[in-house]
């Protein structure tokens, strides 16, 4: 609640630096890539060691998670919901994309599905550029079925610009909002709530409770 309040009040978007997150693979790099990085730094090609190296990169990227599809998956409500007094926003592809090529950001901006991958089995990887190893999580992950919008301030210079612990992207929110969902668990009054806060913003998207919140026949 108290995050949705705070992008309607600011009018943007965070994006969480990524060594941020809870996940341990987030940013991982597979064996192969790992020991050629290993390799790299012993011959002096690149200045940091495998640790470092990934330790910065994870520091110069930027990132904020959706969830892809038009249906609603409980476990999402109960993992990132918290509470059962919670809401959901709403976009498309375009008008995220959209927002994207208006934000004049420093760095790398880009729009990326993940993929679901076993690093402990060394599968193929893209790391071109490096901030590519954003694109990718473990199969433990793919009930998110996730996009994701990935900013990297970390580039080839081997050094993070920004040490800030997170990024606003700014929205025009009549554009970016394709609607508001109330959670499937939530109070009586709750959505009425929700209505007068978004009317307080000048918000005019639907807001609609959960298809997960309808009575089994």
């Amino acid at each position: 609640m108290a995050r949705f309040i705070n992008f309607l009040r600011t009018s943007t978007l965070h994006l969480c630096r990524s060594d941020l997150f809870p996940d341990k693979f987030e940013g991982s790099f597979t064996l192969s890539v790992k020991k050629a990085i290993e390799i790299a730094y012993k011959k002096n090609r690149i200045e940091y060691n495998y640790e470092k190296f990934k330790k910065e990169l994870r520091e110069g990227v930027f990132i904020s998670c959706w969830s892809l599809g038009a249906d609603d998956n409980m476990a999402l409500w109960r993992l990132y919901g918290k509470t059962n007094d919670c809401v959901a926003i709403t976009t498309t592809v375009e008008r995220l994309s959209a927002t994207l090529n208006e934000f004049d950001a420093i760095g790398r901006l880009s729009l990326r599905k993940v993929q679901y991958i076993k690093h402990w089995r060394d599968p193929e990887i893209d790391i071109k550029p490096y901030s590519n190893v954003f694109r990718y999580k473990t199969v433990g992950y793919a009930f998110e079925n996730e996009v994701r919008v990935i900013l990297d301030r970390y580039e080839e210079t081997f050094e993070a610009t920004s040490k800030d612990e997170g990024i606003a992207l700014p929205v025009n929110m009549q554009k970016f909002l394709r609607s508001i969902v109330v959670s499937p668990e939530c109070s009586s009054w709750f959505k009425d709530v929700i209505n007068d806060i978004a009317y307080r913003y000048g918000v005019r998207c639907p807001i609609r409770n959960s298809s997960m919140s309808r009575q089994p026949i």
